[in-house]
């Protein structure tokens, strides 16, 4: 087990708690929607080459809100995610982004671009990136995953997972345990998060001028098992948009749980040769 130095930052409305391990240039990780700073099983395999960086975002286990009632913004889990930043290091960082992370991490890449070198953002679930008839369904699939949490509580996690050609089969198999903490943040995500990401409009004029004047680099990435679900398509609509070419990872959705060595050392390469 690697040394993993423990923190909290506070920041306007919550205190962020996260973790740091390993040496190297800063490597920060900014997790989907239902997890946390333990989300990770890539950190340790990259903590020999980075200094890796985990948090929970404000709202999810460690990572409290001063007000309970909060409206969840995308934007201010991007500023959260800058003060961490500058907190951390007074220099550019890499960023992986995965699911809603992605969409957070787009948003830091807009008005932050100088605070990174290299955003990988993995399957960022916008629907506002499609268009026509297949962005009316992309919203539609968020918008049943809040509706038919509310009846049919943890269950419509599943049905919403099929859809998105998420299969979670982790190699070695690992035992299932949702306990009362994951409950509660899968609660906050849906009810909070999918809401926000549904109508979430992000700023590729904004994005187009940071990759022009800036050094920072984006890498489009989604899994080579997502092709034919939304999670591939958000990937490819951001890349049409931004005029880049798309990078696919080992598994799906959740590839980095699934297949965490392949996943890393293709994170790994892509940013040695970036």
């Amino acid at each position: 087990m690697k040394k993993i130095e423990k923190g909290i930052l506070a920041v306007p409305g919550s205190t962020l708690y996260y973790e740091k391990r390993g040496s190297g240039p800063l490597l920060l990780l900014i997790h989907g929607g239902n997890g946390d700073a333990d989300s990770f099983p890539i950190a340790d395999d990259l903590s020999d080459r980075y200094t890796v960086v985990t948090y929970d975002r404000r709202g999810h286990r460690r990572s409290k809100l001063a007000d309970e009632n909060e409206v969840y913004q995308i934007r201010t889990h991007s500023e959260d995610a800058s003060l961490l930043l500058a907190y951390l290091t007074d220099e550019p960082a890499y960023v992986l982004g995965c699911s809603s992370g992605a969409a957070i991490a787009l948003d830091l890449a807009a008005h932050h671009a100088d605070q990174m070198k290299v955003l990988i953002a993995f399957e960022p679930p916008l629907p506002t990136l499609l268009s026509g008839s297949e962005r009316i369904q992309a919203a539609k699939t968020l918008y049943d995953l809040n509706k038919d949490f509310q009846t049919d509580g943890i269950s419509a996690m599943a049905e919403f997972a099929d859809k998105m050609g998420i299969k979670a089969v982790h190699k070695p198999e690992r035992p299932i345990n949702i306990t009362e903490q994951k409950l509660k943040d899968i609660h906050y995500f849906i009810s909070h998060e999918v809401p926000a990401l549904k109508d979430f409009v992000l700023d590729i004029s904004k994005l187009k001028s940071a990759l022009t004047h800036s050094s920072m680099k984006i890498i489009a990435a989604a899994g080579e098992e997502s092709k034919g679900y939304f999670p591939y398509r958000y990937t490819e609509a951001l890349a049409e948009q931004l005029e880049l070419r798309i990078t696919e990872f080992p598994g799906n959705h959740v590839g980095l749980v699934v297949y965490p060595q392949e996943f890393a050392e293709k994170l790994d390469l892509i940013i040695r040769n970036s």
